[in-house]
């Protein structure tokens, strides 16, 4: 430890010593040579896609249409995805439109007792996809941008009921639409390439269906109700088609 701070101490001495050096010189008329170097501003105009990585959790609210008897099956779990865009520049503002896919790691599915329990079994649900496509509104701030969106969203949701030794008795896939609204950042890494950080929040309609049992026969009697909601948070890649080349040095 003793070593390292005289060596940070060295540093600091030679870093003051050099721009104390170079501010007597130019007091002293000295120029330096050669031209600035300089960076061209990000372009963020073009088609561009890109993959995503991240996590959502999802609130299931499932109501059996008769008797009262009601569940939150909530999960959560990893999620992947792929988005697709075009966006064009005007001054400091970009307007574009987006489409995306998220798809989840279905192997967490959220459990719950019915209440009141007179059900025979628990319930238990989860998020299997979500597509949307909607507006962004950007505000491009050099090589960083933030952004606003939402939009039309559609969401794959699968729900199922149990013995108390969970052994299925029936199930239900629906697909449910709505809408979504959410903001994120982005910023440039290379020309053409970009990272960014993206929250979302989605609200889907209320849905009734009849479910199945293992072998596909419909249960009548067993009619569900589900209304979800889902929030989540990605990290995001994309890369833009006609992307600018390298600044020259000058």
């Amino acid at each position: 430890m003793y070593k390292l701070s005289k060596l940070a101490a060295g540093s600091v001495i030679m870093a003051t010593a050099s721009l104390g050096c170079a501010s007597a010189a130019l007091a002293d008329g000295y120029e330096p040579k050669g031209r600035v170097v300089y960076e061209r501003p990000s372009d963020w105009s073009g088609f561009y896609f890109g993959v995503s990585s991240g996590y959502q959790w999802s609130q299931l609210d499932f109501r059996y249409a008769a008797g009262g008897i009601t569940a939150q099956p909530d999960s959560d779990s990893g999620i992947v995805g792929g988005h697709l865009g075009i966006q064009h520049q005007f001054g400091n503002i970009v307007l574009g439109v987006e489409g995306n896919f998220l798809s989840t790691f279905r192997n967490n599915p959220g459990k719950d007792s019915c209440h009141p329990a007179v059900c025979v079994g628990p319930v238990s649900g989860r998020l299997n996809d979500i597509i949307t496509v909607g507006p962004r509104v950007v505000w491009a701030a050099g090589h960083w941008m933030p952004y606003a969106t939402g939009g039309y969203a559609s969401a794959n949701f699968f729900t199922r009921a149990d013995t108390p030794a969970f052994v299925e008795i029936d199930e239900a896939t629906t697909r449910h639409s709505g809408w979504y609204l959410g903001g994120g950042l982005e910023w440039t890494v290379s020309p053409g390439w970009t990272m960014g950080l993206e929250y979302r929040h989605y609200e889907f309609d209320g849905k009734s269906t009849v479910p199945t049992t293992p072998a596909g026969v419909l249960v009548p009697g067993d009619r569900y109700n589900l209304d979800p909601a889902t929030d989540s948070i990605t990290a995001r890649v994309s890369w833009k088609f006609g992307r600018e080349a390298a600044a020259p040095l000058k």
